[in-house]
């Protein structure tokens, strides 16, 4: 007999020890009922509360890799204002070996009202850096819906006679809001929360000839998210906003990121660069001058992330210093925090931020208006 499993992380439940993943007290598990949640699950789902669990990286990329077989095509699921952070080798690898259709999700979220073309343009243009080239680009809004069933229509559309999709991306990007909308159901376990699916998941998509396979979320490497607790991690995900904030600023100047990163402008006095800064609201922005900003990474509570409760262990996390020219129309992003784009450039800017934290320069996604 099968054993049962969570229908909304995929791990195989047991009643025998409330402390290991997938318990349900016996008197549940029991039951006639099909439609079963872990402990864990049924307290993200209705309590919001969260309950760490003991899955590693490999794991994780284990369970992706193992879920590939007789796979037909990869829907990989990209967090649009996130992009970089939701990268990782595994995920590009499988790109590089497998078919597939680039979901990239929040489209809500993007600034400055970016048709959807112009979102697919530019996505093409950086997996192709990547030597990646998918059959195709679905644009869309976990959030509200917008481009779902685009999502159906092009399977459809190079599978006719039916396929097995497997849905994989790093933690928050998505994944399980998509395929509840893609099936009309609410069993996948959607929060805010990293490693939320556990186990491969498996739906039929009713009336359709296709199957999709959720997957436990990838956590890649160098996210700046990662380097604060768990609370300040789910506020560097965009759930409704994006904070921006514009500036021109001389010589010596610095722009604190939360405490997390701090840029100090390099710039002599010929050319005042423009630049504009993206991150979640939750982000705090903020302009001073050399000596006043050491002052301020060191004064708790002013500036968030970290909180109070983190900023001890964040400020004991190897920083280093690294200059950065960065042009007009080019964009520097910290990969799981925001990005500065610049309007009137070069900048060059000197960082100061975690060792590990991955910072990349690329084209500009939020391209400069023209005057």
């Amino acid at each position: 007999m099968s054993k049962k499993k969570c229908t909304g992380c995929g791990i195989e439940l047991q009643g025998e020890n409330p402390k290991l993943n997938g318990y349900l007290p016996t008197s549940v598990l029991d039951g006639k009922s099909k439609d079963l949640l872990c402990q864990r699950c049924f307290k993200i789902k209705n309590y919001g509360e969260y309950l760490p669990v003991e899955m590693t990286k490999d794991d994780y990329r284990e369970e992706v890799r193992r879920s590939l077989v007789g796979v037909d095509v990869a829907l990989p699921v990209f967090d649009i204002i996130d992009f970089e952070g939701s990268f990782d080798d595994e995920i590009l690898d499988i790109l590089r070996e497998t078919d597939s259709i680039i979901v990239i999700n929040k489209l809500d979220l993007i600034p400055d009202g970016k048709h959807p073309s112009e979102v697919a343009d530019w996505v093409k243009g950086r997996l192709g850096e990547e030597g990646i080239s998918p059959l195709d680009v679905a644009i869309v809004s976990s959030k509200n819906g917008y481009g779902i069933n685009g999502i159906l229509k092009k399977v459809k559309h190079f599978y006719p006679n039916g396929a097995k999709a497997l849905i994989l991306g790093a933690t928050n990007v998505g994944k399980s809001s998509i395929i509840n909308k893609l099936t009309g159901t609410k069993k996948g376990t959607v929060s805010k929360f990293p490693g939320t699916t556990l186990k491969s998941v498996e739906t039929e998509i009713p009336y359709t000839k296709i199957t999709v396979i959720d997957t436990p979320g990838l956590i890649p490497e160098g996210r700046f998210s990662d380097f604060v607790c768990q609370e300040c991690n789910q506020s560097l995900i965009p759930a409704n906003e994006i904070s921006r904030k514009t500036f021109k600023v001389q010589k010596d100047r610095v722009i604190l990121m939360g405490g997390m990163v701090k840029l100090r402008i390099l710039n002599d006095d010929e050319l005042t660069p423009i630049f504009s800064l993206y991150a979640s609201k939750d982000v705090m922005f903020h302009e001073t001058n050399m000596e006043k900003a050491e002052e301020l990474l060191q004064k708790d509570g002013f500036l968030t992330p970290p909180c109070e409760k983190c900023k001890d262990a964040f400020d004991k996390i190897e920083k280093k210093s690294k200059t950065y020219t960065v042009n007009q129309g080019e964009e520097l992003v910290f990969k799981g925090l925001g990005w500065l784009s610049v309007k009137r450039g070069p900048l060059s800017v000197e960082v100061y931020a975690p060792k590990d934290g991955e910072i990349i320069i690329r084209d500009a996604f939020i391209k400069p208006k023209r005057k």
